[in-house]
């Protein structure tokens, strides 16, 4: 019961509840491919070239990405993040996880595999995590190696989760996404549909903060 929604369609499975209840939807998930209805989300790649413009101010030369395969946008921020390092003449180190002891992502084994990815990379070196939670197994696979943060390695996470951020050990840096923007695009697109106006299924990306 209700006149729209916002929602963070993860899968083809929401996505078709979704067009079964037949109300307007406005997505804030980049999660598929194609998006099925109007979108707005962060500016993948504006978030990468911050997290690579501060590495770069801070005399870092060696650069790294920590994915998660699993999700397109994780995917997508390393293909940005690997452009703008080339674009720069560098080379981007990007950790693959290989194996059946490594498919979940924070488990012993997979945590192991990333501090030995870590140790081989050429340092001082920055590494990139796609997200907050990724950050924070990089910091832990750190610990692993005995690497030192931020001498040896220094982590960057993207989404800014304080609580996350905070609990990590050091405290772990992040692109600040601006939530309260994309909120206010969000609420507004809907609010343009519920008065009847057709709003194409295209994406609106907000720039990081």
């Amino acid at each position: 019961r209700g006149d729209g929604v916002i929602a963070r369609v993860e899968n083809e499975r929401i996505a078709r509840a979704l067009r079964r209840k037949r109300l307007p939807v406005v997505d804030v998930s980049a999660a598929l491919p194609e998006p099925v209805f109007p979108r707005v989300m962060t500016d993948g790649a504006a978030a990468t070239l911050l997290a690579c413009e501060h590495l770069r101010e801070r005399g870092f030369e060696h650069f790294g990405y920590c994915g998660d395969a699993r999700f397109l946008w994780a995917r997508q921020r390393g293909e940005y993040f690997r452009e703008q390092v080339t674009r720069v003449g560098k080379t981007l180190y990007e950790y693959e996880p290989r194996g059946a002891g490594v498919r979940r992502p924070g488990g012993d084994h997979e945590v192991q595999a990333l501090a030995r990815w870590l140790a081989k990379l050429p340092r001082p070196a920055g590494v990139l995590a796609c997200y907050d939670i990724r950050g924070q197994h990089v910091l832990e696979a750190c610990q692993l190696a005995d690497l030192r943060v931020p001498d040896e390695i220094a982590v960057i996470g993207i989404h800014n989760d304080e609580l996350v951020c905070d609990l990590c050990n050091p405290p772990l840096t992040s692109v600040i996404p601006d939530a309260r923007r994309a909120g206010y695009e969000a609420a507004t697109l809907l609010e343009r549909m519920m008065s009847g106006e057709r709003v194409a299924a295209g994406i609106r990306t907000v720039p990081p903060i």
